[in-house]
């Protein structure tokens, strides 16, 4: 029963996108089959009565019949796609053949002066359910009235064609005004009571379809950003890939570098201190000549595996950085020691040292010896990136930006950096000058992330040279 309900509910839909128009076409197929179920039931019980009883037929079986006949109709004509027919085919033509035709023919029941009316007053609901009154609005507005006008006069037509007189009509007309009066009210509230919920029903699905639309858009730029997530980790490991390849390449060159020579310098160190047959000489029958090469090779190997353990010790920094030790110090401060630290380079060097201050009393959260070691980097990049340059500047300035967070600047008069390394002059192992280890950069940016603070370069100095800006985010 269950698959027929469905299928009959479903007959004429010939566009399942469009869900208002769908709806009234199932609910017209269901109005009608269940319409048709209820009159092959009372088919079935005046059938029976005429068997059991002996029962005549009557005006009445014959409506019965023909609204039987209405309903089969109704559903062919939603079966080949006539469904617009098959509404107004419900909507006006029951009460034209069980009511309005009946009554013109001189068919008029006593009791039907008290319930046609009320009867008429409930299947108007009917277009308001079929019908769509935005986009239906003459055919929804025009059945009403049809309803309306049958509400109002249906009582005195059968008064007009009735062949006799009623003891109920006597009744009626006693209090005939407030008999309508109430009739008219109650068509009225049940009318507007279903068209309020009804635009209240639009109006909601309208507000849902809204929001649908925008949990839709919502679920798209999600999964669009979490595909963009994916995609940033999956680079972001490729380049951690990468940079771990560059530093095991990077330091297996330094240790191959400084590996050959001394292997090299020792083998021929080791040749020197043997005879043809491979015996060791002895240190009377070495000559002077020798001894200075076996020496001088020896200093040379002491000073490979020096710089091999400064570069390791500097690559092991990297991944040590203490715990920022955090107190309130004054930035005055720090420039004092770092200028102290540098004066004799910068005497001779010719370094014109400018420092700017605002507020003079400004002062940093932050580790007076980790930020000091961050100055001490940068300050020695551009001691290097100024060589050759005939008046050397370097400018100290402090302050604090609109979200009062410090800040401290370097710039100098140097070439500045070059387009293709400002990508890249943070990254461990990367210089732009030859014998560097390219660790002082990206050792001075972690120790600001440490701190809170970033570290970068500076896009508004306005300088021909390099210009860095660290930035205490936590004071």
């Amino acid at each position: 029963m269950k698959n027929i309900w469905k299928l009959i509910s479903n007959i004429g839909i010939k566009q399942p996108d469009d869900k208002n128009h769908n709806r009234t076409i199932i609910l017209t197929n269901q109005i009608n089959f269940a319409l048709l179920c209820c009159m092959i039931m009372i088919m079935i019980v005046i059938v029976l009565g005429k068997i059991i009883k002996g029962n005549p037929l009557n005006f009445g079986t014959v409506r019965v019949i023909i609204l039987i006949g209405l309903n089969i109709m109704n559903i062919a004509l939603a079966y080949f796609g006539y469904t617009l027919w098959c509404k107004l085919s419900l909507i006006y033509l029951p009460h034209l053949i069980f009511i309005l035709i009946p009554t013109l023919m001189g068919f008029v029941e006593e009791e039907g002066f008290t319930y046609y009316p009320y009867l008429l007053i409930g299947t108007a609901v009917i277009p308001q359910l079929l019908l769509d009154p935005q986009k239906e609005k003459l055919l929804y507005w025009s059945s009403l009235a049809y309803y309306f006008i049958l509400v109002l006069t249906i009582d005195k037509i059968m008064i007009l064609t009735s062949s006799g007189s009623y003891p109920i009509v006597d009744r009626i007309n006693g209090f005939y005004h407030f008999y309508k009066i109430a009739q008219v009210g109650l068509f009225i509230f049940i009318i507007s009571s279903i068209y309020y919920l009804q635009k209240l029903g639009i109006r909601y699905e309208f507000e849902l379809k809204r929001n649908n639309k925008k949990l839709d858009f919502q679920n798209r730029e999600l999964k669009r950003q979490k595909e963009e997530i994916e995609r940033k980790k999956d680079e972001l490991i490729a380049r951690e890939i990468e940079t771990w390849q560059k530093q095991i390449r990077i330091i297996s060159h330094e240790i191959v570098n400084s590996a050959i020579p001394i292997t090299n310098l020792a083998g021929m160190s080791r040749q020197m201190l043997e005879d043809e047959s491979g015996a060791l000489l002895s240190p009377a029958q070495l000559s002077d000549e020798t001894a200075n090469d076996i020496h001088h090779g020896l200093e040379i190997i002491e000073s490979r595996t020096q710089a091999l353990i400064n570069f390791v010790k500097a690559t092991k920094s990297i991944s040590l950085i203490p715990r920022p030790n955090l107190r309130n110090v004054p930035v005055n401060e720090i420039f004092d020691r770092v200028s102290t630290l540098f004066a004799p380079k910068f005497k001779e060097k010719g370094v014109n040292l400018v420092r700017r201050i605002k507020p003079d009393d400004l002062s940093l959260k932050a580790d007076l010896e980790l930020t000091e070691q961050v100055l001490i980097n940068l300050i020695q990049n551009s001691l290097e990136a100024m060589a050759g340059i005939g008046e050397q500047e370097l400018i100290l300035t402090a302050g604090m930006n609109e979200k009062g967070q410090p800040w401290i600047i370097i710039t100098d008069n140097g070439p500045g950096i070059p387009d293709d390394a400002v990508q890249k002059i943070f990254l461990p192992f990367y210089s732009t000058k030859p014998k560097n280890y390219g660790i002082g950069l990206s050792l001075s940016r972690q120790i600001m992330l440490a701190h809170g603070g970033r570290l970068e370069l500076n896009p508004e100095s306005g300088q021909k040279g390099a210009s860095f800006v660290l930035t205490f985010l936590e004071n």
